[in-house]
């Protein structure tokens, strides 16, 4: 089928998703894309749309939504066994609170951009990431399209769904679940097998990205490049809470390679033990506890892209351990 699916969360961005519903729908209509269209009815919906959409013949999603649920898409797009994941075309009208995976993709957050570039479909493939990790002792699998976090990061993360589940919003959310999580946050003695190469001792933070935004438009995997087949990780050591504080806007201007507490690597696979153990979030939704281990699916997925995009690494910050 040619046809678009549509898959709208309507609780994405505070109640963005079924606000602006109405007007996004009326813009497709307008660039007379053909689609059929369904909202999320609950957590974890989108997987089972996106698998029950691919099984009815469709082979272009369109994600109105944000990281979340563009998460919960892609891994439907996995689950499902009716055709190669690299058949599948995923495109998004971001309604979310960061929109982390469109900031890496330059996907206009202007609606109608956002649908012409979506009608003129320039398409990229790019890597998608998997991990496997323990929750309530149970195995588990995940596949994240933009970024990992482990460790603080997790915790943050953690802190941010808590404070939306209750009914909070906005775009200070995940700074405010910073300082509470800071106040109380302890580093893990880890292991961390990079490629097979091993790296020991305590670490506040450890984040794999394949995009180089996350939490709301930080950058902590500034190079990363979605179509290289490798995670970008940083790997962040012991540092105290002040210096946390104090380097907080290298979080967001591309400089976070240049502390001298994180070192940057480059990676097909990762594995991670810890103690006491890790959190985990992938695309920002929480998920469970460590051992972790991270392989990278290379170019697995097309998805349509802004117009602006380009994989080529930023020019200020090409700083990589060896």
């Amino acid at each position: 089928m040619n046809n678009w699916f549509v898959i709208i969360n309507p609780v994405a961005g505070s109640g963005r998703g079924e606000r602006d519903w109405p007007a996004i729908k009326t813009l497709l209509e307008k660039h007379l894309l053909d689609f059929d269209f369904i909202l999320t009815q609950r957590k974890h919906h989108a997987v089972e749309l996106a698998v029950r959409a691919v099984r009815s013949g469709y082979r272009k999603i369109i994600c109105v939504g944000g990281d979340g649920t563009y998460n919960e898409i892609v891994n439907g797009v996995f689950i499902q066994q009716q055709v190669p994941t690299i058949d599948i075309t995923i495109a998004i009208v971001a309604v979310g609170t960061g929109n982390d995976w469109a900031k890496t993709f330059f996907i206009p957050l202007d609606y109608e951009a956002c649908i012409k570039a979506i009608k003129e479909e320039s398409v990229f493939v790019q890597d998608v990431g998997k991990v496997e990790f323990f929750e309530s002792r149970v195995k588990q699998s995940r596949y994240f399209a933009n970024a990992a976090g482990v460790g603080f990061d997790a915790d943050v993360a953690r802190a941010t769904n808590r404070m939306k589940e209750e009914g909070r919003r906005g775009r200070l959310l995940y700074l405010l679940s910073i300082v509470k999580t800071l106040a109380v946050y302890k580093s893990s003695v880890a292991k961390v097998q990079i490629d097979g190469v091993e790296y020991g001792g305590e670490f506040f933070s450890i984040t794999l990205g394949i995009g180089r935004y996350n939490g709301g438009g930080m950058m902590q995997t500034p190079n990363a490049l979605p179509g290289d087949g490798l995670f970008d990780v940083t790997l962040i050591g012991k540092v105290s809470r002040l210096n946390v504080l104090w380097n907080v806007f290298k979080l967001y201007n591309g400089d976070i390679l240049r502390h001298s507490k994180i070192l940057g690597h480059k990676a097909t696979s990762v594995r991670i033990t810890a103690k006491p153990s890790f959190n985990l979030e992938v695309d920002g939704e929480s998920q469970g506890s460590s051992p972790f281990i991270f392989t990278s699916i290379p170019k697995s997925i097309r998805v349509v892209v802004g117009a602006d995009f380009t994989n080529l690494p930023l020019p200020q910050t090409d700083i990589y351990t060896d």
